[in-house]
């Protein structure tokens, strides 16, 4: 039976590269293809052609862009999965967009050889969830073990965070879905006297993310244990990570953005790589903010990604938060987002532990939402100097 894709791209010369590298899967009648210009095309498409089970689609295109498309066929045509196009430069748009429901995404110039693969790999995935839902047993023994994932998943978060004189230290983990791609972890170092701070989110949801994440706190957990530099160590476990998701698991295209920090409890200086995430921010005693931008790209992307240390001092008073972007993104009835501006506000409120903080942001984010469905994992991860 024909798999049939639709391409979505407004580059004129990409029928022709599609129809000349897959000729042999079309004159096979493996593979019939279909081709919009924009986002409004593709729809048309789609109404008028059900047995469509792939989208390929750039992201940047006139009248409707990808994303939009995107946005609009997860409700319309919840059965077809969207591999999205871009540039390597363009991963915010790419992580969106995964975060958003795409099942994979390829980058241009685009790979033919490894195009098909991603092809052939997303046409399996939409046959088994067709095949799923032909058989409910199937499906109640996949909830069954979404359960046992997500106690699995929890055996991987912090059982208790660390407690040390002088600082407060809280995380929270509200999941999206059965279970997340989203993690934390705190842990000491050097006899007690550092403490080693992670918050990541893995691009997508659901088991597969979940698997990830385990992978990436394991890597972490051990990485941080080589004997190195206390001023090194961030940089180091980062990069190590980085090197192991890529070298062994590039052709999943899975990768994380994460924020690794070393904070030494003595001194109070953070050493931090921030891997494409969220900034953290730093609530100073003096009310001022101040925002720890990324010091390099997500982690398992690219194989010459270069990351770098970043370094401030939290002094008695100041308040540290991290979280993922279910937190920020967190979208009303209205379509709005909650945005960074109500973080802030949240920060500079009255609380007087890091968990009263997270707390308050957690209630503030689900009154915003009022009653809307999260569409992201939400972790957040506070530490108070005393």
């Amino acid at each position: 039976m024909s798999k049939v894709i639709l391409v979505v791209d407004d580059e004129p010369d990409i029928q022709l590269l599609v129809r000349q590298n897959f000729r042999r899967k079309i004159r096979a009648n493996e593979f019939v293809f279909h081709f919009a210009q924009n986002g409004f095309e593709a729809l048309k498409t789609l109404e008028t052609e059900p047995d469509i089970s792939v989208i390929l689609s750039d992201i940047n295109m006139p009248e409707m862009d990808g994303l939009a498309l995107l946005d609009k066929t997860k409700d319309l045509f919840p059965d077809v999965k969207t591999i999205v196009v871009s540039a390597y430069g363009d991963m915010d748009n790419v992580r969106t967009a995964m975060n958003n429901g795409a099942f994979d995404f390829v980058t241009k110039p685009v790979d033919f050889t490894d195009l098909e693969k991603t092809l052939d790999k997303t046409i399996e995935e939409v046959e088994f969830i067709k095949s799923a839902r032909k058989n409910n047993n199937k499906l109640v023994s996949m909830e069954r073990d979404m359960e046992i994932g997500l106690k699995i998943q929890y055996t991987f978060l912090p059982e208790s965070l660390p407690k040390v004189e002088g600082w407060d230290i809280a995380a929270k983990f509200y999941p999206a879905k059965v279970v997340s791609g989203d993690f934390y972890d705190a842990f000491l170092l050097e006899d007690g006297k550092c403490i080693a701070l992670t918050i990541a989110d893995v691009c997508d949801k659901g088991v597969g993310a979940a698997l990830y994440m385990s992978l990436f706190r394991s890597l972490i957990r051990a990485y941080s244990e080589i004997n190195v530099d206390a001023s090194e160590r961030a940089l180091n476990t980062v990069k190590l990570t980085h090197n192991y998701i890529f070298t062994n698991h590039n052709e999943s295209g899975m990768f994380a953005t994460m924020f690794f920090a070393h904070l030494n409890l003595q001194t109070g200086e953070l050493v931090y790589v921030n891997g494409g995430h969220n900034p953290p921010l730093i609530l100073r005693s003096t009310g001022e903010i101040e925002y720890l931008q990324p010091t390099g790209p997500a982690v398992g992307v690219l194989p010459e990604s270069q990351f770098k240390t970043g370094v401030v001092k939290i002094e008695p008073g100041d308040v540290f938060l991290s979280f993922t972007d279910g937190a920020n993104e967190a979208v009303n009835p209205n379509g709005e987002l909650f945005e960074m501006e109500r973080i802030e506000e949240t920060m500079k409120s009255s609380y007087s532990t890091a968990d009263e903080l997270l707390n308050n942001l957690e209630k503030s984010i689900r009154e915003f939402m009022n009653g809307a469905q999260q569409a992201d994992d939400i972790t957040l991860l506070a530490v108070k100097y005393k």
